[in-house]
């Protein structure tokens, strides 16, 4: 029965794709249930006419990384690391972001970066510790608000050090998503992976890792970001917590964390339950849909790449319109719809 299934899932979707190529005989079957399923939301998707919804071009966005995926693990099966066997570690990464921006192609983030500017460098709190949490949906624009901000002069002036910690699963990542993200954040304060992993094995696992994380950072004022988080375990709550004689280091992500000279985390989320568990309520910063029409414009007008076209069309502030109301104020649903608009021009 399992064999007659694979056949029927290798067929129906060797039909969608005309027959023309026939290395899909190699996908494995839980790979061919998802490949139908993304093929019958394209084929429903190619049947509208004129611009995506911002859901629809989310959709989108998340089967373009899904299938990247995809393509990953297959490349992995055919090098056959384990014994011809693609280990789910191997292939868990879904998004990773860094620190780096061109704020020249960044819109409409300028009130966000004033307001959360101000919260990191308040003089009241200047020798307290604060973490502040950027929460809202899916393309709005919360990596790339902390992007700007953690490369803003006065920022870097005013934290040593400044870490950049992205919250996603990665191949190189332990099975425990706790371990990964310590171990992470002390290669990027410029501690030695043997010595991490010395730590680790020889100095009490996590609570070794912990304690020699609050070592590297204690009298410092630092900037830690942690984006995208999605671990909704308690051990990430209340990130202002000390560690008390009732406690061991490694019953919280908050003991890690030294609170006596201005140290500062910002957290990014969709889910903005997990942000307040993490920050607080009070230290939320939700994001809002821009706004702008000629934010979202510009967006759009990059992600084409060809200002011929776009230089001078009829009714430009029509279409201005019409682009921000479709991308439904998402700065990623604008960029979508530029590149979507960039590969159906002539070559």
């Amino acid at each position: 029965m399992a064999q007659e299934i694979e056949q029927y899932l290798m067929l129906k979707f060797r039909n969608g794709l005309d027959g023309k190529d026939k290395s899909i005989s190699k996908i494995p079957r839980d790979k061919l249930y998802y490949l139908n399923n993304v093929f019958t939301e394209c084929q429903m998707l190619t049947k509208k006419h004129g611009f995506n919804s911002p859901e629809e071009l989310l959709t989108i966005n998340r089967i373009r990384r899904e299938l990247n995926k995809i393509k990953r693990e297959l490349k992995a099966t055919k090098v056959q690391p384990n014994n011809g066997v693609s280990s789910s570690q191997d292939t868990q990464i879904s998004r990773w972001t860094t620190r780096v921006v061109d704020d020249s192609k960044v819109y409409g983030f300028d009130d966000n970066v004033v307001s959360m500017e101000k919260l990191l460098l308040e003089k009241e709190s200047h020798d307290r510790f604060k973490a502040v949490g950027i929460v809202g949906r899916e393309g709005i624009g919360k990596t790339t608000l902390c992007q700007l901000i953690f490369n803003k002069p006065e920022v870097k002036n005013n934290f040593l050090p400044r870490i950049w910690v992205c919250m996603a699963r990665h191949p190189d990542d332990d099975d425990d998503p706790k371990l990964a993200i310590v171990k992470r954040m002390l290669v990027q304060l410029g501690v030695e992976k043997k010595m991490v992993n010395f730590i680790f094995y020889e100095k009490r696992g996590l609570e070794g890792l912990l304690c020699a994380l609050h070592l590297q950072l204690v009298g410092k004022r630092y900037l830690i970001v942690l984006d995208d988080a999605r671990e909704t375990d308690t051990w990430y709550r209340k990130l202002d917590s000390c560690l008390t004689s009732d406690k061991k280091w490694d019953d919280g992500f908050a003991f890690g964390l030294p609170k006596g000279n201005g140290g500062r985390v910002i957290v990014t989320s969709r889910n903005e339950e997990l942000a307040k568990m993490m920050v607080g309520e009070e230290n939320i910063h939700r994001l809002s849909p821009l706004s702008d029409p000629e934010s979202c414009w510009k967006i759009f007008k990059d992600a084409v790449e060809n200002d011929l076209i776009l230089s001078n069309p009829p009714n430009l502030e029509d279409l201005k319109l019409e682009i921000n109301q479709k991308c439904g104020g998402l700065p990623l649903a604008a960029k979508m719809m530029g590149q979507a608009m960039r590969e159906q021009l002539p070559k």
